[in-house]
């Protein structure tokens, strides 16, 4: 049975009001207060900031396509907007400073740089080339061209490189005098087995003080006080040996003499 128009009306007043109360007023107002339109515009305009200043920025929020910014604001809520918009303009802040980050990490990493050269030389590492450089402008350069991720590498390998230098000298130097507290022990041993009287910290029958004095001083200190001990046992614990001759002659008188021959001799 057709509707007459009076009826029409009421059903379709009907429908209305059971709308108006199935859907929540609060989601009627947001769908209101959104102008997707606009919304795309911005973030299509932010994507292309991005993209002109080079900030590298990647994901769905990045992005030219005015009609995926549309459908995606037709869904999303004015507090969803509101943190998209405001995500895209703190990250585009950030990459807008990014030049003067830049200055201020080339300035830590050249300044870096020339004490690493610097701790090379003044510990005769031996590294050389372009990244072992006293030149603090050089290094600058460099690093305002370079990638973040490759001066932060570069860097690290020189800073590691040194380490490996210091462990690999220190291994030597422990080494160096375990030797010379070997030596100065057995030096000392030597001296009291001969009886040669030497006094002194230099003449000491303790490893430990040998060796820990030995990892303080140079290894041209460490040396000549081996030399040292090594001149007083040969050139000073002698001894004096004597023999004597006798000659006799029975012409025109017989006599005899008698000659005495001395020598000084390790104890």
């Amino acid at each position: 049975m057709a509707l007459m128009p009076g009826r029409m009306t009421k059903v379709l007043i009907a429908a209305a009001l059971i709308l108006f109360v199935t859907v929540p007023r609060g989601a009627l107002l947001a769908r209101e207060d959104l102008n997707c339109s606009a919304y795309a515009a911005t973030a299509a305009a932010q994507n292309d900031q991005n993209v002109m200043m080079g900030c590298g920025f990647t994901g769905p929020r990045w992005n030219s396509d005015l009609s995926g910014h549309l459908q995606w604001c037709e869904t999303a809520t004015m507090a969803g907007l509101t943190s998209e918009d405001n995500a895209r303009k703190s990250m585009l802040a950030q990459c807008a400073q990014k030049p003067k980050q830049d200055q201020q990490a080339c300035q830590a990493y050249a300044k870096a740089a020339v004490e690493h050269q610097i701790a090379n030389k003044s510990q005769r590492c031996g590294f050389s080339g372009g990244a072992w450089s006293e030149d603090y402008a050089g290094h600058f350069d460099w690093c305002l061209k370079a990638a973040a991720d490759a001066r932060v590498a570069e860097g690290n390998a020189r800073y590691q490189q040194l380490l490996g230098c210091f462990a690999a000298q220190k291994a030597a130097k422990k080494d160096a005098c375990a030797t010379y507290a070997n030596v100065a022990v057995a030096q000392q041993k030597e001296n009291e087995r001969r009886g040669c009287g030497f006094t002194g910290g230099l003449w000491s029958a303790n490893w430990a003080e040998h060796f820990a004095w030995c990892e303080t001083a140079a290894k041209a200190a460490s040396d000549k006080e081996t030399e040292t001990r090594a001149a007083a046992l040969r050139d000073q614990c002698l001894k004096q040996i004597c023999h004597w001759t006798k000659h006799c002659s029975g012409f025109p008188t017989f006599a005899c003499t008698t000659k005495t021959t001395c020598k000084n001799v390790p104890r």
